[in-house]
């Protein structure tokens, strides 16, 4: 009988094993038995990566230190493969959240987050006021060389820090905070974006505010630009709209965005061709769902779009993608509906869609287990593959191979390079004729079967679609106006994009 049980569980851990999605290179599940919360990652200059969050475990699963107090900024440097190097717990007796880290110029590494906590634990410096911007420069082991208590007398939260190309530092969050403590500029309505410049010690050099008159401005991401500017990004007022400020040399300007009762913004980018890109999450459609905004370098709108499925998604990261176009992402509930291809794996799962310069979906990937797995960050890495982290409560099951350690725990999984449109097998098998058409466009699909068809214009405007359900369908084009447009195929999880001439 134990043979037969062994034999058993090997069989089920071989069919596990080939059923996880071909394009998780590895992954780790990190935590500890309470509850981690992953906010930053990014590729290190050795080929490893660094992440950053915050923690309340004590010593337990890959958790080398106790808390310190309630949450604590939790810094892991994990090599090629995701193996850890080292960890750091770093605290106060009270609540301190980290929200960044980034490798400075020297090979170390600038943290920043907030913090109540008093002097205690590595805290050197009592808060100013409720919450305040806590700041340190790590070296390349993780020890720290200074950190700053940067606050006001009210709730100060900061979003971003990022090392500016002189040297020093800029970095911005939402503040409650009137002039008190650290902060010299007034408040403008109950809360404003509050950017700060420090020299490379950590010595305030600069600080500035932005908000609207009468109105809340609540900040959620902050970028430098290329033209030594920097971009606050955010939502405002009492419908919530998306709202973004560019700070620049030459260029300065402002501008909203929405088509929900309510937004909310949650990263912005610049893009190769100098604009942005911006993801966050409206509820235009009967429930929440990605809201994509591309801007061109003057704040002009190009496109927006909303991505969704029939239940809830929320858009939390954004990037541009060394292929072109744009990578969203973020977390769903949503089966097979609207622009999902694959049914959820649990309860929420991770959900990214890669978009293509017009906005139109080019490929994407449901990832998740059985429970709640919460995409916060990702990153492309110098070889064109992605890492994709975020928080997961998921148990073994789905695409995930290692228990949870406790509550939520980080989970990082590396994603293999997609192959270009030109190069998909499900791509390659599909033709069009004629092409160019008058009347009729007959799609010849190798006998897979087509769910769905949708035509869109050269600039991403849909025109046409169609849930048809058959192998090799005809298309009726007549009413479309002349011209070279779309067609998006979608067969199963397949995602094909074709291009064809109306005359």
């Amino acid at each position: 009988m134990k043979k037969i049980i062994t034999l058993l569980a090997l069989l089920f851990s071989a069919i596990s094993i080939q059923a996880q999605d071909p394009n998780i290179l590895w992954q780790k599940t990190i935590g500890g038995s309470g509850e981690e919360y992953l906010k930053s990652i990014e590729e290190t200059s050795d080929g490893g990566m660094i992440l950053g969050g915050y923690s309340n475990s004590n010593i337990s699963g890959d958790k080398s230190e106790n808390s310190r107090g309630a949450n604590d900024y939790w810094i892991l440097k994990l090599d090629s493969s995701g193996n850890i190097d080292w960890q750091r717990t770093i605290g106060g007796n009270g609540e301190d959240k980290l929200v960044a880290i980034h490798q400075t110029t020297d090979g170390g590494y600038i943290v920043g987050g907030y913090s109540d906590s008093g002097i205690s634990g590595e805290k050197t410096e009592n808060s100013r006021g409720f919450t305040d911007y806590w700041v340190l420069k790590l070296n390349s082991t993780g020890s720290i060389e200074w950190q700053k208590t940067i606050g006001g007398n009210d709730g100060d939260l900061l979003v971003e820090i990022h090392q500016a190309p002189d040297g020093n530092y800029i970095l911005a969050g939402s503040s409650f905070s009137d002039i008190s403590g650290d902060r010299t500029e007034s408040r403008i309505a109950n809360r404003d974006a509050w950017i700060l410049g420090l020299d490379s010690t950590g010595n305030i050099l600069w600080q500035d505010a932005y908000g609207i008159s009468n109105e809340g401005f609540r900040l959620y991401d902050f970028q430098l630009t290329s033209d030594s500017g920097y971009i606050l990004g955010g939502t405002w007022g009492i419908d919530m709209a998306y709202f973004l400020k560019k700070i620049g040399l030459d260029n300065t300007w402002s501008t909203f965005a929405g088509n929900g009762v309510t937004n909310y913004l949650s990263s912005v980018r610049q893009t190769s061709d100098g604009g942005f890109i911006v993801n966050g999450t409206t509820d235009n459609q009967p429930q929440f769902n990605y809201y994509v905004w591309k801007l061109d370098p003057e704040g002009n709108t190009e496109w927006d779009r909303n991505i969704d499925g029939a239940l809830f998604e929320l858009g939390t990261t954004v990037l541009g993608s060394t292929e072109g176009g744009s990578l969203i992402g973020g977390y769903s509930d949503s089966y097979i509906s609207g622009d999902k291809t694959e049914d959820s794996k649990g309860f929420e799962d991770y959900w990214i869609v890669k978009l293509n310069n017009v906005g139109i979906i080019e490929w994407q990937n449901t990832i998740g287990g059985s429970n709640v797995d919460k995409l916060s960050c990702t990153n492309q890495n110098s070889d064109g593959t992605y890492i994709f982290g975020g928080n997961s409560q998921s148990n073994i099951s789905g695409d995930k191979t290692e228990n949870s350690r406790g509550g939520n725990d980080f989970w990082i999984i590396k994603h293999a390079i997609t192959l270009g449109l030109k190069e998909k097998p499900f791509t390659t098998s599909i033709t069009l004729y004629p092409n160019p058409t008058k009347n009729t466009l007959q799609l010849n699909t190798q006998d897979k079967t087509i769910d769905q068809v949708i035509i869109y214009t050269m600039t991403g405007s849909k025109v046409l679609q169609l849930d048809i359900d058959s192998v090799s369908p005809t298309l009726d084009v007549s009413s479309l106006a002349s011209g070279v447009y779309y067609v998006q195929l979608y067969s199963g999880k397949n995602v094909a994009l074709k291009k064809f001439v109306k005359e």
